[in-house]
């Protein structure tokens, strides 16, 4: 956690004609969807371009997931695809699941993936890029015919075992997007910060911003604020209810604290590519004059926030 310095408390208080009214601000919940449809498949695209690029030798590269190489990911990204056409198109169920807990459905997850690269491991990175060219339009097409509103898989990391399927189809576009910075990371290949595509990505974490805090204790009615600046700027308020928190899209006035990181940064830590220590290096902390927020709170709300993983595996 950084506390501002003068300047960036000034900086702070220029942005402040962009705050409203909290009651101004709109509830961001299931009826509020996030549409992925066109950035999806520019994600796809960009994909395949990538892995057509890359030199023989860079498939062996490392990534920032121990033990795995830039070619287990992409095969962890098509495992990811077949297991959708498996059950949506399909209606396959190898074996009926039943999970008591998160964790228990998380190593089944992390299980099932690392089960799925070994089998690919004699495969060769030309037949895992012509399998995703093939497959991953068909996901496309099968999310396109879902009802956004109906229930559908849940969104673990947001505290939810069933989600509506515009989150769930949200969730899965974060999947693919992370997963291609982390091999453009591990290639030195150029970052997908373009906002229409990192802009999604960070509006659905955001709506598990009220489960990642719900330990956090703070007065009934009290507001907070998270914003993102740098590669793209978004702003969410929450507020404190007495049945857990309450998500706002942008930014309240007469927030008991403010929270500001870097767009580029943010991601990281909330997909495993960064680890809390180091994302509070980058969250830069603000007590407004008036609050009654107390340092105490001010940590405990930013480790909530750095320790936040929005991924199962």
């Amino acid at each position: 956690m950084r506390i501002l310095t003068p300047v960036q408390m000034n900086e702070l208080e220029a942005r402040v004609s962009d705050t409203k009214p909290i009651s101004d601000l709109p509830v961001l919940d299931a009826r509020a969807p996030i549409s992925v449809g066109e950035p999806f498949r520019r994600v796809n695209a960009a994909l395949l371009e990538l892995l057509e690029g890359l030199p023989a030798d860079a498939w062996a590269r490392p990534t920032v997931h121990p033990n795995r190489s830039v070619k287990d990911l992409v095969a962890h990204l098509l495992h990811g695809s077949l297991r959708r056409v498996t059950g949506c198109r399909d209606r396959y169920v190898a074996e009926r699941q039943h999970f008591d807990d998160v964790q228990a459905l998380t190593d089944f997850i992390q299980s099932d993936n690392q089960r799925f690269m070994q089998g690919m491991f004699r495969i060769s990175p030309q037949i895992l890029i012509e399998l995703l060219r093939f497959y991953d339009p068909i996901v496309l097409e099968l999310f396109a015919e879902l009802d956004p509103m109906a229930p559908g898989v849940g969104v673990a990391w947001a505290g939810e075992w069933s989600s509506p399927n515009w989150f769930d189809v949200a969730r899965e576009y974060t999947e693919k997007w992370h997963h291609q910075q982390q091999l453009r990371d591990a290639t030195e290949q150029a970052p997908l910060y373009a906002g229409e595509l990192l802009s999604p990505v960070l509006e659905t974490f955001a709506r598990g911003f009220p489960h990642a805090l719900r330990g956090v204790a703070v007065p009934v009615g009290a507001a907070l604020s998270i914003e993102t600046v740098g590669a793209i700027a978004l702003g969410w308020t929450l507020e404190r209810q007495a049945e857990g928190w309450l998500l706002r899209g942008g930014l309240a006035e007469d927030c008991a604290l403010r929270l500001r990181v870097p767009a580029e940064v943010a991601w990281r830590p909330w997909t495993k590519s960064m680890t809390p220590e180091q994302a509070l290096g980058h969250i830069q902390v603000e007590i407004p004059s008036g609050s009654d927020a107390s340092s105490p709170q001010a940590e405990a709300v930013s480790n909530a926030l750095a320790s936040f993983v929005a991924i199962m595996a």
